[in-house]
C-alpha cells in the first residue's frame, strides 16, 4: 500500500486523539466494571449509569467520531475544512464527558448537568463540522448513508442527554422523562452506534480483506435504510400507544442480519482476509452486536438476566471488537503515511511498511473473548463474580493491546515533530 495515495485525508492530528481518547475510556470502563460489578444489574440507577456512559461516551462514541473525520474526506473525497474546529471537539468533548461520568460516580447532579452540556454541544459541534462535509458527499454508497444517519441520530441524542441532565432532581422520574430516556437511549444505540458501524464496516472490510472491486454488497443500501427505518419505527412506538415496538425491532433485527451477511460474502472474498486479524476481530464483533442486541430487544422487560446479557454482549463486547479489529490497522497505517510523507519531504526514499503485528493481535483475540465470555455469563446467570474476573481479563488484555499500538503512537508522534 502506497500512503501517498490518499490526497484528501484529513490530517492525523484530527483522528488520533479521538482514538487515543477511546482507548483510555476502555481501559477506564473495565477497571470501572471490576471495582464494581454489581452496578451493571442496574444500568439505569446510579453505577450503573456510569457504566453505561463511560461504554458509550468514553469507549465507543469517540473512536466513531475519530473513524468519521478519517472517513469522509478519504472515502467520500470531500475534505473537512477547518479542521482546528477537530480540536476543540475532542478537547470540549473529553472535558464534558470527564465532569459528566464524575457527576454520577460521586452523585453530584450539578456535575453531571454542566458535563452532559458540554459533551452534548461538543456533539453537536461535531455533527455540523462532518455534516458539512458529508452533505457535498455522493449519497448512494452504503458508507455514505450509515455516516450520515449515525449523525443525524447522534445530533439527536446529543440535543436529548442535556436536556434529561438539567432535568435530574433527585425526584422519581415521570413517565415523561421515562419515555425520553428510551428514545435518547434507542437513537444512540440503533441509529448512531449500529448506522456508523454498518456504513464504516461496508468500506473497511472489503478494504483489509483485499476484496476485489468487482464485489458489491448485496444488500448495502436496502440494509442500511431498513436499520433506519427500524429506528425510526421504534421511536415512533415510544410516543404513540398504536405503534406496535416488535414492527420496529423486527425490520432493525432484519437490516442488521443483512449487514452481517454482506460482511461475510467480502471478507471471504478477499485474497487478504484470512491473514487480518481485523476480518476475525470485525466478523466476531458484527455478530455478537446483531445475537446480542436481538436477545436484549426480545426479552426486555420478561427475562432481565438475558436482557442484561444481551446488553453486554451487544453494547460491549460487539463494538468492543469491532473497534479494536479497525484500530489494529487503522493506527499503524496513520502512522506509516505520516513517516512516508516526513522521509519525501527530507529528500529520503519514504519507507511505507510498517509493523502491523498480525501474530500478538490474534494471540490477544483469545483473552479478549475470553473475558467478553464471562461477562456476558455473569450478567445472564447474576454472578457479579463472573463480571468481575471477566472485566480484569479485558482490562489486562486492554493494556497489551494499548502497549502494542505505543510503537505506532511514536511513530506517528515522530513524523508529526518533524514538519
Amino acid at each position: 500500500m502506497n500512503p501517498l495515495t490518499f490526497p484528501k485525508r484529513p490530517p492525523s492530528t484530527v483522528p488520533v486523539p479521538f482514538f487515543v481518547l477511546g482507548l483510555l475510556g476502555l481501559l477506564a470502563l473495565n477497571l470501572a466494571m471490576a471495582i464494581t460489578p454489581g452496578a451493571v444489574r442496574w444500568p439505569l440507577v446510579g453505577h450503573g449509569i456510569l457504566l453505561l456512559h463511560l461504554s458509550v461516551l468514553g469507549w465507543v462514541t469517540p473512536v466513531m467520531m475519530g473513524a468519521d473525520y478519517q472517513l469522509v474526506p478519504v472515502v467520500l473525497h470531500h475534505p473537512i475544512g477547518r479542521e482546528r474546529l477537530a480540536h476543540l471537539v475532542v478537547a470540549l468533548y473529553a472535558g464534558g464527558v470527564v465532569l459528566f461520568l464524575a457527576g454520577w460516580g460521586f452523585g453530584a447532579p450539578l456535575a453531571i448537568a454542566v458535563g452532559g452540556t458540554i459533551a452534548g454541544s461538543a456533539l453537536l459541534l461535531f455533527c455540523a463540522h462532518v455534516g458539512s462535509a458529508l452533505a457535498r458527499a455522493e449519497k448512494s454508497s452504503p458508507t455514505a448513508l450509515g455516516l450520515g444517519g449515525g449523525l443525524a441520530a447522534l445530533c439527536f441524542t446529543a440535543v436529548l442527554g442535556p436536556w434529561m441532565a438539567l432535568s435530574l432532581d433527585g425526584a422519581a422520574p415521570t413517565t415523561a422523562f421515562a419515555t425520553l430516556r428510551m428514545i435518547h437511549a434507542t437513537a444512540g444505540l440503533a441509529g448512531w452506534l449500529l448506522l456508523t458501524i454498518m456504513g464504516a464496516t461496508y468500506q473497511l472490510i472489503p478494504f483489509f480483506s483485499a476484496t476485489e472491486p468487482s464485489v458489491r454488497p448485496r444488500f448495502g443500501i436496502a440494509a442500511v435504510l431498513g436499520a433506519t427505518a427500524g429506528l425510526l419505527l421504534a421511536v415512533l412506538a415510544e410516543l404513540k400507544a398504536g405503534v406496535p415496538m416488535a414492527l420496529g425491532l423486527v425490520v432493525l433485527g432484519a437490516s442488521a442480519l443483512l449487514w452481517l451477511v454482506d460482511l461475510v460474502r467480502m471478507a471471504r472474498r478477499g485474497r487478504q482476509a484470512h491473514r487480518e486479524p481485523v476480518v476475525f476481530y470485525s466478523l466476531g464483533g458484527a455478530a455478537a452486536t446483531v445475537v446480542g442486541g436481538g436477545a436484549a430487544a426480545i426479552s426486555w422487560g420478561t427475562h432481565p438476566n438475558l436482557a442484561l446479557a444481551g446488553v453486554v454482549m451487544g453494547l460491549v463486547a460487539g463494538p468492543s471488537l469491532l473497534i479494536l479489529g479497525q484500530l489494529q490497522k487503522i493506527l499503524p497505517f496513520i502512522a506509516a503515511m505520516d513517516a512516508s510523507l516526513a522521509a519525501k519531504r527530507r529528500g529520503k526514499v519514504p519507507k511505507t511498511e510498517m509493523l502491523f503485528p498480525r501474530e500478538r493481535a490474534v494471540a490477544l483475540l483469545g483473552p479478549l473473548a475470553l473475558g467478553f465470555v464471562l461477562e456476558i455469563l455473569g450478567a445472564a446467570t447474576a454472578l457479579p463474580t463472573l463480571l468481575q474476573i471477566g472485566a480484569i481479563i479485558i482490562l489486562l488484555a486492554a493494556a497489551g493491546y494499548t502497549f502494542q499500538q505505543t510503537r505506532a503512537l511514536v511513530v506517528w508522534n515522530t513524523a508529526r515533530r518533524s514538519r
